[in-house]
């Protein structure tokens, strides 16, 4: 059975790439002590769990409710679920191989589901790329230990900086699922 992947596309808004800006110039999403990311990934990570919440609830969350720090791995409560948004910023649209990051530090905190995004920086467009039950990251990702060599390809290799999940777009739940 041939894998069809269709993201949905959606361009970023201006003024909600401006408010997770500001927020961040005086807020850290991060207090983990290992894998925190820099500003640039805490807005990568920021924008996409907006925008997430604005395709799911037809919101954008009032960030001057949001307290800093971390958020123990729930971003949104949808449903009756609870969500942790993953996002990827990259310089193109993504493809059906094309893998998203779990890393398994994350694998303990307390939510239901994961959704998985990324970022065209050049085109300011983020793509929806699937779900998954977080209790599947086993059994549809594969796993790869701090330190292993990972091949981009086009001869462009990475180091894995800590324990993590690979999950192609390919083994991920159309995100038209969950929407209603």
């Amino acid at each position: 059975m041939k894998i069809i992947y269709e993201p949905i596309r959606k361009l970023i808004s201006k003024e909600n790439k401006m408010n997770c800006w500001e927020y961040l110039k005086t807020h850290s999403l991060a207090n983990r002590g290992v894998y925190d990311g820099d500003k640039e990934k805490q807005l990568t990570g920021l924008i996409a769990e907006t925008e997430t919440r604005k395709l799911l609830l037809d919101e954008y969350p009032n960030l001057n409710e949001k307290e800093d720090g971390f958020d123990g791995g729930v971003d949104i409560n949808y449903l009756g679920y609870t969500i942790d948004v993953k996002s990827m910023g990259r310089n193109f649209y993504t493809k059906p191989e094309y893998v998203n990051n779990f890393p398994k530090l994350q694998s303990h905190y307390a939510c239901d589901m994961i959704i998985f995004t990324s970022l065209n920086k050049k085109t300011n467009i983020i793509e929806f790329c699937g779900w998954i039950w977080k209790n599947e990251i086993d059994d549809k990702a594969d796993f790869f230990k701090k330190g292993e060599v990972r091949s981009r390809g086009l001869n462009d290799t990475m180091v894995t900086s800590t324990d993590n999940y690979e999950i192609k777009n390919s083994n991920l739940r159309d995100i038209r699922e969950i929407l209603v």
